[in-house]
């Protein structure tokens, strides 16, 4: 059983019982991290049970490839039922740093909590032994201040995931914390506490056994040569506003076992040497002084904005949303300071950001409002200020960040997901970026439109799938990205590195589409032909939970409705949307819209590619017989 650890550590909360649940039970049908966690949601968590009940699971599930060795496996799925979901609903989310990896060397390939503890707990894992310890202490404290006294009682390498005071209020948004900055959205911080559960805390010295060492090390050293991609380290809403300038990347943030480049740096903000330290992606964007009129703002607020939301463990892609609700309200007088007691003529400096953070944390006046998220927000104030949420507001997450209406497969992408924005429309956006910089300038990027069109067949199934004027191959494209994606989720590897789909230094500059599989092989001895039905199955379980708790179909696999309807004007990020058309060559998609006809042409050839019935998209039952489901 080369790869896994064998066994599953299950919590009932509500007797304080810790007993073992066998992997061998699920890893043949689906491998780990997503899969089995989706399997167990599936058995265990039915439709009428709420996101707070004791009944709702919390599933933390790593897969065969963590803390094996192999390079950019580092993640973990945690999944359960989301309050932020709306309504409430089945949903999952990714955490990397190093605390995936440390359950797995202490022994466990995941932990399954259940019921509710009388009085505030945590989890103290010691490899082999597990411990339910009174968390009186930490109750009551921010995420960053729960993570050093766990590491003052049990060492400095102990490593942990907590969340702060929004998810002991049940701030819907709540995140989970962990070590090395992880987060987890989907409130699921909220879950945790709802359990009365506020901490584990996780030692472990050993490791999964590999069927061929010799093999992995000789892949090791092959990703770490092709692995050479176009920099994340500027992110995109700072560059869009023209503040790139601000960031000077110093150092990269590595996962356990990893030496891969990604999206996770050390930086220097200003210049300052005392404003540096480890930031990434989305969270060290959303709150920016400048678009909102505050140029003269200390660049320490945008330094700190993240940590601020950390400490309280509040949901930055909700906080995002949220800030440019607020500020238009004002700006239009549908909301004023006397109605919601937060300074909304400074919205973009210190101040208003630590009072907006506090009263959602604690549920303070218009806290309490916001602190149900913004979806449920819609149903609490006026018609004034309903008419400025924006397309992109969502339940978890953000739409519209990568446009079904310039990126014709994200059509098929974003209706399928919990959760917005999925990690499966990274793929086709992460590949467009040296195309892009080809376009701009030959010489700084060697992905012309012939090698874009490569990738695509590569990738993607087809040259068909490059072009963004025809639907023509989106429906394979959209197949093709979800298999792999959720392939990835359940084996432990990163979004940020998988898959390679170009390489700057590789001969040809085509990534590896086989690669995945080639180290599955290495870790567990099991043929990587295997793994098609692994996708597939793991696929239609998310499936089949979507349907039990009341997704329609197949009204609810349409994208939102101003995709066929409202021209594309700029993105969430702004600018026109530049994309491949016919041979891979530049075409501008801003005014696109959706065709109905064409989109459900595409979705019936979809459906048939999944197996399912073409007129319901429900799975067909030899569809599922096929996969031992």
């Amino acid at each position: 059983m080369h790869g896994w650890m064998g066994k599953i550590l299950h919590i009932d909360l509500s007797s304080s019982k810790i007993s073992e649940i066998p992997t061998q039970l699920y890893f043949k049908k689906y491998l780990g991290g997503r899969g089995l966690a989706s399997r167990l949601y599936w058995e265990r968590v039915t439709p009428e049970v709420k996101a707070f009940d004791p009944g709702n699971r919390l599933i933390f599930m790593t897969g065969p490839l963590l803390a094996a060795g192999a390079q950019g496996a580092a993640r973990m799925c945690v999944s359960g039922k989301s309050p932020m979901a709306y309504p409430e609903g089945y949903c999952y989310g990714s955490m990397g740093g190093h605390f995936p990896a440390e359950l797995k060397r202490a022994g466990w390939d995941g932990i399954v909590i259940d019921g509710r503890a009388s009085s505030p707990v945590y989890l103290l894992i010691n490899n082999s032994q597990t411990e339910l310890q009174d968390a009186s202490t930490l109750w009551g404290k921010g995420a960053y201040k729960v993570g050093k006294m766990l590491q003052q009682a049990h060492g400095d390498k102990v490593r942990f995931v907590t969340t702060g005071i929004a998810g002991e209020n049940l701030v819907r948004t709540a995140v989970l914390f962990g070590s090395q900055l992880a987060t987890v959205t989907a409130g699921f911080g909220a879950v945790m506490a709802s359990k009365n559960f506020k901490a584990i805390a996780i030692r472990g010295t050993g490791s999964p056994t590999v069927a061929d060492p010799a093999r992995l090390k000789e892949l090791n050293r092959y990703i770490l040569q092709i692995k050479n991609t176009v920099s994340l380290a500027i992110t995109p809403r700072l560059g869009m506003t023209n503040h790139g300038h601000i960031l000077e990347a110093i150092g990269q943030r590595h996962c356990c076992q990893c030496g891969l480049t990604c999206s996770k740096y050390i930086y220097r903000f200003g210049n300052d040497p005392k404003l540096q330290d480890l930031r990434g992606c989305q969270a060290m964007e959303y709150y920016l002084p400048w678009t909102f009129g505050h140029e003269d703002e200390p660049i320490k607020t945008v330094f700190d904005a993240p940590t601020l939301a950390n400490e309280y463990s509040i949901d930055t892609f909700e906080l995002q949303s949220m800030v440019d609700w607020l500020y238009a309200c004002y700006q239009s007088g549908a909301l004023t300071e006397a109605e919601t007691g937060l300074p909304l003529s400074k919205i973009g400096t210190r101040e208003f950001l630590e009072k907006l953070l506090r009263s959602i944390a604690h549920r303070q006046g218009f806290g309490d409002i916001l602190a149900e998220g913004m979806m449920r927000v819609y149903d609490k104030v006026s018609d004034k200020a309903r008419a400025k949420f924006t397309h992109n507001i969502a339940p978890i997450g953000s739409h519209d960040g990568v446009p079904p209406r310039a990126f014709l497969a994200h059509a098929l992408l974003y209706p399928f997901e919990n959760r917005m924005h999925p990690i499966t429309v990274h793929e086709m956006t992460y590949a467009r970026m040296p195309w892009t910089q080809h376009q701009a300038d030959p010489k700084s990027s060697p992905i012309t439109p012939e090698i874009f069109l490569k990738i695509a067949r590569a990738f993607w199934g087809s040259e068909a799938a490059a072009d963004q004027t025809t639907y023509e191959g989106k429906a394979i494209a959209a197949r093709n990205i979800q298999n792999r994606t959720y392939l990835r989720d359940s084996l432990g590897l990163c979004d940020y590195v998988w898959p390679i789909t170009y390489s700057l230094t590789k001969l040809g500059y085509v990534g590896d589409a086989d690669l995945e599989g080639k180290i599955f092989t290495a870790v567990t001895g099991i043929p990587a032909e295997e793994l098609v039905p692994y996708a597939e199955r793991i696929f239609n379980m998310q499936r089949l939970i979507s349907v039990r708790e009341g997704h329609r179909v197949p009204e609810d696999d349409f994208p939102p409705e101003f995709n066929f309807t409202e021209p594309l004007v700029f993105g969430i990020h702004g600018g026109k949307f530049i994309m491949p058309g016919p041979g891979a060559r530049p075409v501008d998609m801003t005014g696109n819209v959706l065709d109905r006809a064409k989109f459900m042409e595409m979705l019936k050839e979809y459906y048939q590619l999944r197996g399912w019935d073409k007129k319901t998209g429900l799975p067909k039952k030899k569809t599922l017989a096929s996969l031992g489901m």
